[in-house]
This record gives structure tokens, sequence and C-alpha cells, in this order.
């Protein structure tokens, strides 16, 4: 089972009600608000998973997801 996970979400009402109701479950929770933000966190962090917004500034989603597969601390997340 997670116990870490990563909201990465531009939209800041979203991220504070998702981190919110997963902080309530029990997890812990790391957030990023762009994909750039989302690269350097997640090999810092290193979360059981990541729940990654698709249309975000800077990188998007499926760029930010390419990337993490791609790299060998984030590639097995």
């Amino acid at each position: 089972m997670a116990e870490k996970i990563m909201i990465v979400e531009d939209d800041p009402t979203l991220r504070d009600i998702y981190t919110t109701r997963f902080s309530a479950e029990g997890y812990t929770v790391v957030s990023a608000s762009d994909g750039e933000a989302a690269l350097s966190t997640a090999v810092k962090e290193k979360p059981d998973l990541i729940l990654l917004d698709i249309m975000m500034p800077k990188i998007s989603g499926f760029d930010v997801l390419d990337i993490l597969r791609a790299t060998p601390e984030t590639k097995d997340t």
C-alpha cells in the first residue's frame, strides 16, 4: 500500500482538497504545482504514488510522465 502520495496539480484549490483528503486517510502527502516542480520533488521525496495532472504550465503531465519513466530514481513509481 502506498504511504507517500505526491499530488501534481496546478489548481491550488484542487491541490488543497486532495491533500486534505489523503492526509485525513493517514497518507503522507507532498505536492507540486507544475511539471518542473514535480520532477524535482519526485526525485527528492521518492513517493509511492503520483497523481499527475495532464494540462499544466511549464511541462505537460505527459512529458513529466515520460521523464519520470526514464529517470532511474522514479522509473518504478
